[in-house]
């Protein structure tokens, strides 16, 4: 069954939220120096940071050095990164001469400045990626003064971190449904006397029984959304009598409750289907096998038999009287009975109607309903989510279903709670991107890059977004 798809974008894009919005090009620095092409990219569990900086404007005196350290800091946390040493002609001799000569803890590299040469060198590093990473804010400091020490103040600006997963979810919108179809099903309990099939109104249960089949049709009659399209009803007997008089009573007794619910509401014959077993053996057999009858094993052996239902019945009753006394007034009442089955139309809803239906009866509603309904909803809020919620238990086995529903549980960062909707999500490229993102969630990269892979290779957009976390370059 072909699926049509519909994005619904919860989130900045990813390649935009690793892009470094508001990174500044060609920012001087006070000594001189030009920082370009800034770039912060999560890159698995780790932050990678890159730029271009320019010496070409730097003025180094020769027996000084510059030290340029840059410095991630947020409210909630901040790293110092390696330091890179700008050093003059004579500072780098002597540095040469003594390795361990730097301004610099540990420079990432230490660089002679040649005045008057064009000087750029791409700085890169990468460090472990942490939450308050996300929307920390990259600084330039520098120590100008050559006396060895950085001091920590506000930094140049280079831009700010965006660094946090938010992953792309593609959702699936449901096959629209020509009609709507559903059914109200019940079994009563009628009461007839013995070997007759007509229905006595005030007989035994009879009014209790009769009323609960009234309610069950009033209840679809009385709702302006429903039509009724077909009464089923099928009757059973027990296997008490001969094959022959059950026939005659289970058929009889069927038609008794069709012409009965005729009378009650006018109804033709052309809107009732009916049918009739006359001996309900499975259903004696269903009791007794929960039974705690001494001799249940042997009496389960008689009825699986092969024997023809009189003489089946004729041993029951010979070998094992005593149970056979309990069956008939615990058991057989019981197998007597008309199942019914209310089939009725359910007619369509626009978006408003569906908005308010739910709330309240959302079993009207198809899931292509429910969908545009969602689509009403800021994506990702409470109200969003819920309509996913609703959908996948009211169709718990709808492929579509439960790839929403995963999805949703995704955006907002739940991939154990998503699992057991992703194992009944189906096999499409939308399924495998949402089974990548919940092992992204929980940094299990590796198994999440095939899933990926795939879904990336049938064109989906979203895997492609979801791709670099790897990187700008995954083999």
């Amino acid at each position: 069954m072909k699926k049509s798809v519909t994005n619904i974008s919860l989130a900045l894009a990813l390649a935009a939220a690793l892009a470094m919005p508001g990174a500044l090009r060609a920012q001087a620095l006070q000594s001189g120096a030009k920082v370009s092409d800034t770039g912060i990219e999560r890159v698995r569990d780790s932050v990678v940071i890159s730029m271009d900086i320019c010496l070409d404007s730097m003025q180094v005196h020769s027996n000084r050095s510059v030290v340029m350290q840059p410095l991630l800091e947020s409210e909630n946390g901040k790293a110092w990164l390696p330091a890179l040493e700008v050093m003059g002609r004579r500072r780098h001799i002597y540095y040469q001469r003594n390795a361990q000569a730097t301004y610099a803890d540990n420079p990432m590299k230490v660089i002679r400045k040649r005045n008057g040469e064009p000087q750029t060198m791409r700085y890169r590093t990468s460090l472990p990626y942490a939450p308050w990473m996300d929307g920390a804010d990259l600084l330039m400091t520098e120590d100008l003064c050559g006396c060895g020490q950085v001091e920590e103040g506000p930094g140049q600006p280079l831009g700010k971190a965006h660094v946090d997963f938010v992953p792309q979810l593609a959702y699936v919108s449901p096959e629209a449904v020509v009609s709507k179809e559903d059914s109200l099903k019940g079994s009563s309990y009628l009461d007839f006397p013995v070997n007759k099939t007509t229905i006595y109104p005030d007989y035994r249960r009879n009014p209790q029984e009769l009323a609960r089949i009234r309610a069950s049709i009033d209840t679809v009659r009385h709702d302006r959304d429903l039509t009724i399209t077909r009464i089923s009803l099928k009757g059973y007997a027990s296997p008490e009598g001969t094959w022959r008089l059950n026939t005659r009573l289970a058929e009889g007794r069927t038609e008794a409750l069709k012409h009965y619910v005729m009378e009650e509401y006018g109804y033709g014959d052309t809107l009732f289907v009916t049918d009739s077993q006359p001996e309900n053996w499975q259903g004696l057999r269903a009791y007794v096998l929960q039974s705690s009858l001494p001799d249940k094993d042997a009496i389960l052996a008689i009825i699986d038999s092969d024997e023809a239902p009189d003489p089946k019945e004729a041993r029951l009753k010979r070998e094992h009287p005593q149970s056979y006394r309990h069956l008939l007034k615990e058991c057989y009442p019981g197998l007597r009975r008309t199942d019914y089955v209310i089939s009725y139309h359910i007619r369509g809803f626009n978006v408003d109607e569906a908005r308010d239906i739910i709330r309240t009866q959302p079993q009207k509603l198809s899931l292509q309903e429910m969908f545009a309904v969602a689509q009403t909803y800021e994506p990702g809020s409470p109200e969003f989510n819920q309509v996913f919620d609703v959908a996948v238990r009211l169709f718990p086995d709808d492929p579509v279903a439960n790839l929403n529903a995963a999805n949703a549980l995704l955006q907002s960062g739940h991939p154990d709670q998503a699992a057991p909707y992703l194992d009944k999500a189906g096999d499409s490229p939308q399924a495998q991107n949402a089974r990548a993102v919940a092992l992204l969630l929980q940094s299990r990269y590796d198994e999440a890059l095939p899933l990926l892979r795939q879904a990336q290779e049938a064109g989906l957009e979203e895997a492609e977004a979801n791709m670099k976390i790897y990187g700008a370059v995954e083999e």
